[in-house]
């Protein structure tokens, strides 16, 4: 697996928008955020395109994320917002240019596409971390950690462990995304490789039956048989019918995954919240899951 460079002073990040369209507002502070530590955002020719819901078309939006992914000199591909357009532009993606200077793919949601695909078709790490669309409302121990990772390239988390947590040790590389986006991927060409991985996995706006129903799929598809570790972040927003479903999002993963070994950690802070740490795939990290406290760190 390749590791893109640390960024420097005056490195460059490209801002990019291959699903939703952009606001100009939150752009703008995205900019401003970039310039004040000291690094240059460049934009995509497209950026600001307008086509229903996206960002452009899909022939523009893949025009974008080709020439982002073969540029000769920036360091980082930051991905404006997620919501849905990724998946589209993947195909014929050509990644030889991208080989040859690897960079740092950044995003969540949706983004979890371009993950996978780093992961299976790159071979290269990528970062799961806040968009140009949350930043203004992110923490400032949200932002940090995207800044201290960019360019020190290193992670040190310590949390306050969730009673339900299977408690282990395990030293692995981190993978994984949204859960919806995963599921979606199972069986294709951009399913990522699970084998003694740590699996992370986050979601919003989701059903309790619709959850239960993709940990039923990850399991039917053998992953609980393959991977070393577990991490949950958040599921903001789950929702339930008017006739309750009856269980926790605790008892529905753990229903799942009791019969193995591997620890299990809730409530780690990434995904749709305003605490959402940067935490990279592709890289190997040490996960530590006690009765106080879950360590995650390299």
């Amino acid at each position: 697996m390749q590791i893109p460079p640390k960024l420097k002073a005056n490195d460059e990040v490209i801002i990019i928008a291959p699903a939703r369209k952009v606001d100009k507002k939150l752009l703008t502070f995205s900019l401003q955020l970039l310039k004040k530590w000291g690094l240059v955002p460049l934009l995509s020719k497209n950026l600001m395109q307008d086509n229903g819901i996206f960002a452009g078309s899909k022939i523009l939006r893949h025009q974008d994320f080709q020439w982002a992914l073969d540029h000769p000199s920036a360091k980082a591909i930051w991905c404006f917002r997620g919501g849905y357009g990724t998946t589209q532009i993947i195909e014929e993606i050509n990644p030889a240019r991208f080989l040859k200077n690897p960079k740092w793919i950044i995003g969540f949601s949706d983004i979890t596409n371009f993950h996978c695909f780093s992961n299976i078709i790159l071979n290269t790490a990528s970062l799961h971390a806040t968009m140009p669309i949350n930043a203004q409302s992110n923490t400032y121990y949200t932002l940090n950690s995207l800044k201290n990772f960019l360019i020190n390239q290193k992670i040190s988390y310590k949390i306050k462990s969730n009673k339900e947590n299977k408690l282990g040790e395990v030293e692995a590389t981190l993978i994984g995304g949204n859960l919806s986006v995963l599921c979606a991927t199972l069986g294709t060409n951009y399913q990522p490789d699970f084998e003694n991985k740590i699996l992370f996995i986050e979601d919003i706006d989701e059903y309790l039956y619709k959850i239960d129903r993709m940990i039923w799929q990850l399991k039917y598809a053998g992953i609980f048989h393959q991977i070393a570790g577990l991490i949950i972040g958040h599921f903001t927003n789950i929702k339930d019918n008017s006739i309750s479903f009856g269980k926790s999002l605790e008892e529905i993963i753990l229903e799942k995954v009791n019969e193995f070994n591997f620890p299990v950690i809730f409530d780690f802070p990434a995904g749709h919240e305003n605490e959402n740490l940067s935490i990279p795939f592709g890289m190997k990290l040490k996960l530590e899951a006690k009765n106080e406290y879950v360590k995650l760190y390299d």
